[in-house]
């Protein structure tokens, strides 16, 4: 077999497109997200997740288990919505989280307008992102120890067909 050696020829290597999504991220993110969760992770995080979700995380140690929430099908995220905080302490602080992931929604749908959103349109967002059950679901995952499953009296009946 004879090989072709040509020295005019430039050969460029193969471009890395197979972890593109991290280059559009900002280097104290991107270097954060490696470090933390290595390549492969961080690249799916920032697959899932626009640069502006990230940004507005206060913990990025979260972004990998809100971008697998951002994933979950409507039948997943509805099982999170059988548990309750623990105790009253707990609840207390769910609604403090609730309010903070409500204002982080409302700035993510202000950045993507160019404007503050209208009433109608935060819960059109809402509704169409299943933002409250989203919630719920990074809640009991982040913190299952102030939570518990709700008993079964207070679960609320099917409603006859």
């Amino acid at each position: 077999m004879q090989y072709l050696v040509d020295a005019q020829v430039e050969v460029k290597a193969a471009p890395t497109t197979r972890h593109w999504p991290l280059d559009r991220l900002d280097g104290g993110v991107k270097n954060h997200l490696l470090l933390s969760f290595g390549l492969r992770r961080a690249a799916y995080i920032a697959t899932v997740l626009s640069s502006s979700e990230l940004a507005v995380l206060s913990d990025l140690a979260d972004a990998l288990v809100i971008a697998r929430i951002h994933r979950y099908p409507p039948a997943r995220l509805a099982h999170f919505d059988q548990y309750v905080p623990i105790n009253a302490a707990e609840q207390k602080a769910y609604e403090l989280a609730q309010v903070r992931w409500l204002k982080d929604a409302e700035y993510l749908l202000g950045c993507r307008l160019g404007r503050s959103p209208t009433h109608k349109e935060l819960f059109g967002d809402f509704m169409r992102n299943r933002t409250g059950q989203r919630f719920r679901a990074y809640y009991v995952l982040k913190y299952p120890q102030r939570i518990r499953r709700r008993s079964a009296s207070v679960l609320p009946r099917p409603t006859a067909a």
